[in-house]
């Protein structure tokens, strides 16, 4: 019995891994049939490196690969010639060998250039996204990737190419935690794996738009984002099964464990029927990753949640159990993962300390801080190591830069002094020529300038004439302006006078009725040709008398100050005025006295000489 159940084991594995490896076999026949062209040849070197670098079989994805190269550079095809750079370049990436990556980048970039063609130049600006990304420098990578697309979009369909670089910018939208942009470049590459009919790089589509979903749910707790993670990590490993040995192993471990990642992580309550499809997942992906080369990550990622459902459980003996098994699993893998490795042991450390197993769990913790200091040591060492290739390939860039702006200036130097001897030799030829020509334009511009400079001599006097006709004008409107402000000034004098004698009229018509009208009116008459003459001598004689009154004075003047001078001007004596304003004599004489302070004068200088003197003579 026991030898017929080892016969039937051996018997499914050997069946699961002719499958897994039937497209590679399909591949490697199809190189090995004489009748196969150039053009086909290259096309399956490159399917059949990307098969092995899928499957982390860096060493047979080289060989392969050298071989293509050598292929392309007999033919002569510089395009398939920067697509096998690339792929060196990408499986040393993988490997971390960033160093000899960028002399396969440098390779490809001049072996695209040579080619001027837009898909060997979207290749090597997909290569130095790859690369950027690696290093960690995502702004480069995204530039580089959006210029790739760009060049895709204006070549024919590639669309092998199209996926690596939409799959590639999904990763850097999911780093930035931009969930919309993830979810696009996820969805664009589920399209191009579509029209390819890459299998595997449909999977890990599927697989990558899940994860884009995880961001959503969290976000939104709704039932249907978390049934569209689920579908598509199950569209992602279906394919798997569907296509016997177009889908990695890997990629098939990996969707088979993120399924169930998923469905413990955002299960409401682990129930019975939950729990199987979670054991489900997780026994494929062990079934897989257990047969392959560098799958200790994939196992103990398994055996990590086999361990979760223990515990949860409150089953520490099998919690424990399954997270030995992991330990043992790493302690395998060469050189051992730090990161993973730290986790497994700070959980086995847990498990003890609960286990009240105090010995055991120092034990473990101890082992947890040594990986954590040899994964610090490891992670500096990774960054110096990054920033040191991103420092070389930045300063190899300007270098290049600058050799292209000296060859740009040396070409443009060169036509610039064959421009010159072309010149030279024309301007020789055509010198005698053209000499008696420019002699007659010489004399002709001669006489134009002369033309020119009287007409400009003419404008000027012109000009003159017309800016003094204008001050002309301005000088007389300021002056009649200003005379119509003086004339203003002396009516509303006189109408302020006939309102006061009025108003005195009405008081004494009411306090006295043998008032002598006759008399006043008489009175008032004599004073309205006083008046009239004054004003005619305040408006002709001087226009500018207030404005003359105002230039002389040492201090502002008020406009009742204005109205005083004016009466003082008119030969009103105290009492006039004393009786035109209502105010008493004494205020007139103190008003007549400030004024001569405030134009300046002492107390034996006479106002009204003074007056006078400012309408014959106003700059006195």
């Amino acid at each position: 019995m026991k030898i017929r159940i080892l016969f039937i084991t051996f018997f499914l594995i050997s069946c699961h891994l002719q499958a897994q490896n039937a497209y590679m076999d399909s591949l490697i026949n199809g190189l090995n049939q004489p009748k196969t062209g150039a053009s086909k040849r290259m096309e399956t070197y490159n399917l059949l490196v990307e098969q092995y670098r899928i499957s982390m079989m860096y060493g047979e994805a080289s060989s392969i690969n050298k071989e293509y190269i050598e292929l392309a550079k007999d033919e002569k095809a510089l395009t398939e010639i920067t697509k096998a750079y690339v792929n060196e370049g990408v499986i040393l990436v993988n490997q971390g060998k960033y160093e000899k990556a960028e002399l396969f980048l440098d390779s490809a970039k001049i072996s695209s250039s040579k080619a001027k063609d837009k898909i060997a130049s979207a290749y090597s600006a997909y290569f130095t996204l790859y690369l950027s990304k690696s290093l960690g420098d995502y702004k480069k990578a995204m530039n580089y990737g959006l210029k790739s697309l760009s060049l895709l979009q204006n070549s024919k369909s590639n669309p092998l190419l199209e996926f690596k670089i939409n799959y590639q910018l999904y990763g850097i939208y999911t780093e930035w935690n931009d969930l919309e942009n993830s979810k696009k470049y996820a969805q664009k590459a589920i399209e191009a794996a579509l029209k390819s009919g890459n299998k595997n790089d449909l999977s890990n589509a599927y697989s990558a738009m899940a994860v884009a979903f995880t961001y959503q749910y969290e976000k939104t707790n709704s039932s249907v984002d978390s049934q569209a993670i689920l579908d598509y990590c199950e569209k992602a490993a279906l394919l798997y099964q569907q296509f016997p040995g177009q889908v990695s192993g890997y990629t098939y471990s990996i969707a088979r464990n993120n399924k169930a990642s998923y469905l413990l992580r955002y299960s409401p309550k682990i129930t019975a029927e939950i729990r199987n499809k979670i054991e489900h997942n997780i026994a494929e992906s062990l079934d897989i990753s257990s047969k392959l080369p560098l799958a200790q990550a994939t196992q103990t990622a398994s055996l990590g949640m086999l361990s979760n459902l223990a515990k949860q459980d409150g089953d520490l003996v099998k919690a424990e159990q399954y997270m030995l098994k992991a330990y043992s699993v790493m302690l395998t893998q060469n050189p051992i993962y730090y990161h993973i490795m730290s986790r497994v042991v700070s959980e086995l450390s847990d498990i003890y300390e609960h286990k009240d197993d105090l010995k055991k769990a120092l034990e473990f913790q101890k082992k947890h801080n040594e990986y954590k200091a040899l994964l610090f040591n490891q992670s500096e060492a990774e960054a110096v190591k990054k920033l040191e290739v991103q420092y070389q390939s930045e300063k190899k860039e300007q270098e290049i830069l600058i050799l292209k702006e000296r060859s740009e200036n040396q070409r443009k130097q060169k036509l610039l002094y064959a421009g010159l001897g072309l010149i030279g030799t024309a301007g020789a030829f055509f010198m005698f020529r053209s000499y008696h020509f420019r002699l007659r334009y010489s004399m002709e511009q001669e006489r134009k300038l002369i033309t020119e400079k009287h007409e400009a001599e003419l404008q000027i006097k012109f000009e003159k004439e017309e800016q003094s006709r204008l001050k002309a004008e301005q000088q007389l409107l300021t002056f009649q302006q200003q005379k119509l402000k003086d004339e203003v000034m002396a009516n509303q004098l006189h109408i302020q006078h006939k309102n006061e004698i009025l108003q005195q009229l009405k008081e004494k018509l009411e306090d006295d009725k043998s008032v002598n009208l006759k008399q006043i009116i008489r009175d008032e008459n004599l004073f309205d040709k006083d008046f009239e003459k004054a004003k005619f001598q305040i408006q002709e004689i001087h226009a500018n008398f207030f404005k003359a009154i105002n230039e002389n004075a040492k201090q502002k003047l008020t406009l009742l100050d204005l109205k005083y001078c004016a009466y003082f001007y008119l030969g009103m004596d105290t009492k006039q005025i004393a009786n035109i304003l209502s105010v008493e004599a004494k205020s007139v004489r103190m008003t007549k006295y400030r004024l001569k302070q405030k134009l300046g004068l002492n107390s034996k200088m006479d106002l009204l000489a003074y007056l006078k003197n400012i309408v014959t003579n106003p700059l006195a």
